[in-house]
């Protein structure tokens, strides 16, 4: 688990950039499938969501043992993310969540997952013509997504650790 101490450490220790070019290279080190890359993406973000919620909070400890969920919630009611993004993080658990409790979550769980986010470009396919395309656009379309949410979760982190600094 990681500590306060832990997070302080790596503000301090790291710029911005460094700190995200670190987080998105661990999160895609020797993933195998894209099962894995969601599942390690999922558990990065929620890394990120309790940095901020150490940052934030000076009674954590509680808040820290939340699942996935209650952390976004508790972030979003606090003000900290914005509706968009909390969306795009009911979506992103929701595909974590298929993959791991399903044996086969490719069945069309995923992709109309996938679709119900808000980036997800608005085009029309014919689905008989190119279904590996459509495939691998889907999977680009969740890689850019924990992207975004990443990107826009270290912002946060660092305007916090700004207004520590300036304090």
């Amino acid at each position: 688990m990681v500590t306060a101490k832990d997070v302080n450490e790596l503000l301090i220790n790291s710029t911005k950039k460094e700190f995200f070019d670190r987080t998105m290279a661990l999160a895609e080190t020797e993933l195998l499938d894209y099962r894995s890359k969601v599942l390690v993406s999922h558990r990065w973000i929620e890394l990120l969501l309790e940095c901020i919620i150490m940052k934030k909070c000076k009674n954590h400890e509680d808040l820290i043992g939340f699942n996935f969920s209650k952390k976004q919630k508790t972030l979003f009611q606090l003000g900290i993310i914005d509706e968009d993004i909390n969306h795009e993080l009911n979506i992103f658990n929701k595909i974590r969540n298929v993959f791991a409790h399903e044996i086969d979550p490719m069945e069309g769980k995923v992709t109309n997952l996938i679709k119900q986010f808000k980036f997800y470009p608005k085009i029309k396919t014919n689905k008989e013509s190119n279904l590996l395309r459509n495939a691998m656009m889907d999977g680009a379309i969740a890689g850019t997504i924990t992207g975004i949410l990443t990107r826009y979760l270290v912002d946060v982190l660092w305007e916090i650790q700004s207004e520590e600094k300036k304090k």
